[in-house]
């Protein structure tokens, strides 16, 4: 092989071709998980509901605490709840709720 052959074999070629493919490759998957993330996702109901128990509303209150809304039939309990413990602190009426 000559000198010419073995610098060529070692250096990547890049085309205007290749880039024009490479940044539609990638429009492709942008946007591939764009739809999947808007159109997808919530059909998949990550978090579905129970019958009996119903989360109204969360609230994060500091890193790793947080307060629910429970409703539970006709009631809805204000929860505060953390990595150790869960606290009851509120029982509303429906009525209540704005």
């Amino acid at each position: 092989m000559t000198q010419e052959a073995l610098t060529f074999q070692h250096t990547p070629v890049i085309t205007f071709g290749y880039i024009v493919q490479l940044i539609f490759s990638l429009v492709v998957v942008l946007t591939l998980i764009y739809l999947i993330a808007k159109y997808l996702m919530p059909r998949l109901k990550l978090n579905p509901n129970g019958k009996l128990i119903q989360v109204l509303d969360r609230a994060f209150l500091e890193p790793q605490v947080s307060a629910y809304l429970l409703k539970v039939g006709k009631n809805v309990w204000l929860v505060a709840a953390s990595q150790k413990r869960i606290t009851k602190i509120d029982k509303l009426e429906e009525s209540e709720l704005v």
